[in-house]
Order: structure tokens, then sequence, then C-alpha cells
């Protein structure tokens, strides 16, 4: 609704004014009313109203040079006179004043000033509704922008070469362009509350960056900054931001200190987060023009800065990372990529142990960030749709102990998906599920169609029929795939020669055993086991 204030040096006047007009139903909040021109000043001090009614006759300042201070000081506010007197000479000044309206005040019922104050209200709403537009406009543009400087810091962080020999787009560095020394302030936090970093999606995380880059940018001014001193501002990831401070002079580590400290606290005062700094060396520009890669280093060394936060909750640890040795790395990948593809829980357990010990001594968060997507690749592995989901989601692990909680609750989900894979659906008749139980556990028997349809008390060729209705192949061809899949663990985990392993699925037949496991597997047992040795 819209605000409106009045000013009166008569009681009366006023109380009518509050009382007897139906503010609300013409769409108005009446604010209140003021009994003299400086009250009414202090008033729109505290809170601007969008209509303001002033009579003309007041002691020390009257209405007119009310109207003329509000229009200079506050042009958008819509400005009604009042006035007992109906003399042209007050009309004219009012209209050269640019005032919206003039009412004879003890001439006009209630509903007359009423009606008078919503015609001016619409030429304002519709003012109102315009500024709305180009505001969204504006905002709409501002996200497109910040989108655009994300993914081109992101691109230049990935180490793409030709990023690196581009020039920076000047607009985004128009403060430290020309600068000789440059500083890089980087800014990290971990949101609370409401959107605490685990529960927050990447929308929200990137408005609030947005938002925060926008507080520091508009409050960071010359005086803060320090004479001579310029601000460029550029996002990484969701949850950091880049200051550079620019000069023409080298900047003393006092002062990017008690910058940072300021930084932090406007940081604080605006959203609910703790906020983590890194304050990077001054260092001399030799190039006139900023490169890519001279920005890559800055955002480098800015992120590693950063990361010793990832094993505290705290203030920032003293401790040295150390990055991962790219042989391990492919040794520990490919462990657990082989126990993924075979579905083996117990391998894939032991595989993955090694994520959630890698902390001690601690390793930097980047590396075991790219160490878990190597290892968890949907187009390698089949991996159910949670864990595919939860990998979106994993630059949003900012501290050791959220990233091992993932990993934990990740393991089991993909355990479990397993175990349901191997278990028949629950919507399977129960006589089904009895037999599909009963081959799991006896695959290495001798198992006839006849005689476990006779242990559910079923006919055979009616137990042939409801099984392959249930499960979608027939009784041979699952128990086949049991044996196989056992056969295939064996042959990965045991020292056991080929034909042992046909005997202990089960299959006396060698030469049958090594053409059913080729079908299931698409090699023969040995090309399996020199390819798994």
């Amino acid at each position: 609704m819209l605000k409106i204030l009045m000013v009166d040096d008569e009681k009366w006047v006023r109380e009518r004014f509050a009382q007897r007009i139906p503010w609300s139903e013409g769409g108005f909040t009446f604010m209140g009313a003021a009994s003299s021109a400086k009250e009414a000043i202090s008033m729109i001090e505290r809170e601007v109203p969008h209509l303001l009614l002033t009579d003309i006759t007041m002691p020390n300042m009257n209405g007119l040079e009310l109207a003329a201070y509000v229009r200079k000081r506050w042009p958008r506010v819509r400005i009604v006179i009042l006035t007992a007197y109906g003399e042209f000479e007050y009309a004219r000044q009012a209209i050269e004043l640019g005032v919206d309206n003039y009412l004879i005040k003890l001439a006009q019922t209630p509903e007359q000033i009423l009606e008078a104050c919503r015609k001016v209200a619409e030429d304002l709403e519709q003012e109102l509704d315009i500024d709305h537009k180009l505001e969204m406009q504006l905002k709409l543009e501002r996200e497109k922008e910040w989108a655009r400087k994300r993914q081109w810091t992101e691109r230049l962080l990935e180490g793409e070469g030709s990023m690196h020999e581009l020039p920076v787009p000047s607009e985004w560095i128009a403060g430290v362009e020309s600068a000789s020394y440059v500083a890089g302030i980087m800014m990290g936090w971990r949101v609370t509350g409401s959107l605490e970093q685990g529960q927050a999606t990447l929308e929200e995380l990137v408005q609030l960056q947005c938002q925060l880059a926008e507080v520091l940018e508009a409050k960071l001014d010359a005086q803060v900054l320090g004479d001579g001193n310029g601000l460029a501002i550029l996002p990484m990831q969701h949850s950091q931001l880049l200051l550079l401070i620019g000069s023409k002079r080298e900047v003393p580590a006092f002062h990017l200190n008690q910058l940072a400290r300021i930084v932090q606290e406007m940081v604080s005062s605006f959203a609910p987060v703790k906020s983590l700094v890194h304050i990077g060396s001054v260092e001399e520009l030799e190039k006139p023009k900023w490169t890519g890669k001279q920005l890559a280093d800055l955002m480098h060394k800015g992120r590693d800065g950063l990361a010793a936060y990832f094993y505290s909750e705290g203030e920032k640890p003293s401790i040295v990372l150390r990055r991962l040795d790219a042989q391990q790395t492919r040794e520990w990948t490919a462990a657990v990529v082989k126990a993924l593809q075979r579905e083996n829980v117990e391998a894939f357990r032991e595989a993955v142990s090694v994520m959630i010990t890698l902390g001690v001594p601690p390793v930097h968060p980047g590396d075991l960030l790219r160490l878990t997507r190597q290892m968890l690749q949907p187009e390698l592995v089949r991996l159910p749709d949670a864990v595919v989901n939860r990998l979106s989601g994993i630059d949003r692990l900012t501290t050791w102990n959220a990233y091992c909680e993932w990993w934990l609750a990740t393991i089991d989900a993909i355990c479990e998906w397993w175990n349901q894979q191997a278990q028949p659906p629950v919507t399977v008749r129960k006589e089904i599920q009895w037999m599909c139980r009963y081959i799991r556990e006896h695959y290495q028997a001798d198992l006839q169609l006849a005689e476990l349809a006779k242990l559910v008390h079923m006919h055979p060729s009616y137990a042939g029929q409801m099984f392959k209705q249930e499960i979608g192949e027939n009784f041979l061809e699952y128990v086949n795939r049991v044996r196989m899949e056992k056969a295939s663990e064996m042959l990965e985990r045991t020292t056991m020669k080929i034909y042992e392993v046909s005997g202990a699925v089960g299959i006396s037949d060698y030469r049958y055993f090594c053409k059913l496991f080729k079908s299931h597997t698409g090699v023969t047992p040995t090309q399996y086991k020199s390819k798994m040795g």
C-alpha cells in the first residue's frame, strides 16, 4: 500500500484527516500527521512516504517552503497542497513548485479528499510499475553478467591454455586495469542457518555470492580502500570472491590486513555466514594489459590459501597440505572403478576406505574432490540416480567432516542399491522370491526347477511360467547368470584354477563353463583372469 503523511499545525485538522478519512479503502497507509514542517522532515528522514499532504499557512516554514524542500531532497515524493484559502496566488506558486494537486481542505468531503489522492496515486503507481520493470530488467542483466563471469573464471581455473593468452575483459577489472601493484584478498564463507551449505541449492549460493559482491562494491569506496587504490571483484565457484586491490604504489601489509577485517565485518553483517579470508602478497605488474594467466595465478594462490580452512571449523590452521601422487591416484581410481563395474560390495568398501583416511596427514581438498569425480563417473560405471545427483553437490563440501559424511552416505547408497538389485522386487510373488534366494544361496548345487517348485508347492510347469513372468528370464538363465557372477568374483579375488572355479559354481563340464562365461562377460575365463591380474 502507498504511504501517506500529512502536515498541519491545527490539531483538529490533523485528527479529522487521521480518523475520518478511510485511507485503507483507498489503498493507503496513513503514516501519521505532523504539526510542523520541521516535524514532517524528521518523519520523512525516518521513512519516506509516497504522498505528502501539507497545509500552507504554518509558522517558521510554510507549506510551500516545505514542498520546495521536499521536492529538492526527495523528488519522487508526490505533494498535495491543503489550504483554507482559495487565493489564486497560492495555487500559482504551488503549480510552479510542481505539486500534484491543490485542495481547499474545509470545502472537501472525506470522500473527495480520498478521491483526489487516488488520482495522484494512479500516476505514481504507473511510475512505480515502470520503475519495478526497469529494476527487474537491470537485475536480470546483472545476473547474466555474473553468470558470464563465473563461467569465465571456472574455465580459467580448469587450466585451458587458450584462456591464459586472452586479455581479461576490461569492464571486469576497471578499478585495477592501470594499476602498477596488485594484491588479492580471497574471501570465502560457510553459510549457516536456513541456507546451510549442505542444504542450500546452487542457485541460492550463487545469488548470495552476487549479493555479497554488490554490497562490497557499494561500501568499499575510496575512503575505505585508501587514496589511489582501486577495486575489482570476481567470483570463484559459488562461495568465494577474489578482491583485487590495485594501486600505483606498493600497498603496505598492515593496510591489507585492516581492509580484510573490514571486508569480513561487512560480509558477516550482511548475511549469516562464517567468513574465511586469505591475504595474498603484493605483486608488481610488468605487463600493461592483464592476461588470463596473470589472473589465474592470483586465483590459484587465493584458493590454495583458503584450502587449510577445509580441516578447521574455526581459525585457519597452520598446516602443510600434501598433494596426491599421480600414480597413486590412478591405482586408487582403478581399484574403485573395477569394484563398481563388478558390483562387488566387499571390494568396493575396501577400495573407497582410503577416501575417508586421507585427512591424516591432510590432503589438498582440490585433489580430494578431483579424485572423487574420477572414481565415480556415470560414463564408466553404473550408479544409482541418488548418487549421480549427489555428485552435483560435491563442490559444496567445504569441510573434512562434511566430506567424510558425504562418502559414508554415498557408499551406503551404492551398496543398498546393489542389494536391492540382487533381491527380487517386493512385488514379486513370495514363492518366486524364495526360489531366487535359494538359487543365490545354493548356486553350486545341482539345481532343478521341479525340485524348487515342489518346495514352494507349485506345479513345475506353472512355476516355470510364473518365474519367467515375474523375473524377466527363465529359471536356467537366472541360475547361469548368478553362477557367472560368482565365477567372476572367484577369478578376480582368488588364485583358484579355472576348472576349480567351474566346479565351485556347480558346472562340471569345463568347456560348457568357458562357453557360458564368455557369453555373459564377452571374454574367456583365461582372458578375464589375465586382465584382472
